[in-house]
C-alpha cells in the first residue's frame, strides 16, 4: 500500500478539472439567485404585512356611518361656515 505524504502527487484529467470548476460556479451562482430570491419575498411579506397593518387599524377606525372623527370636525366647520354666510347674506339684504 502506498504511503500518502506532502510528496504524493494526484493526477486528474484537465477536461474533468474544469468540469468541476464549471459545476462549482454554477452551484455558487444558483446559490446567490435563490438566496437573493428569498430575501426578495421576505422583503415583499413584510411590505404586505404593513399594508395589511395599516387597513385593519383604518377599518377599527371607522366610525359609524362612514364618518372618520377628521371628517365630523370637518363638517362642523362647514356647518358654521354656511350659517355665517346665511347671516351676512341676511344683513346685506336687509
Amino acid at each position: 500500500m502506498p504511503s500518502i505524504n506532502d510528496n504524493t502527487t494526484i493526477t486528474i484529467p484537465l477536461r474533468n478539472l474544469l468540469a468541476l470548476v464549471a459545476g462549482t460556479a454554477v452551484a455558487v451562482t444558483g446559490y446567490f439567485h435563490v438566496t437573493e430570491r428569498v430575501t426578495m419575498l421576505e422583503h415583499d411579506l413584510v411590505m404586505v404585512a404593513s399594508r395589511v397593518k395599516d387597513n385593519s387599524a383604518w377599518i377599527v377606525d371607522w366610525e359609524k356611518e362612514g364618518l372618520l372623527p377628521a371628517d365630523i370636525i370637518q363638517n362642523n366647520k362647514l356647518e358654521f361656515l354656511e350659517s355665517r354666510v346665511l347671516k351676512m347674506e341676511n344683513i346685506l339684504e336687509k
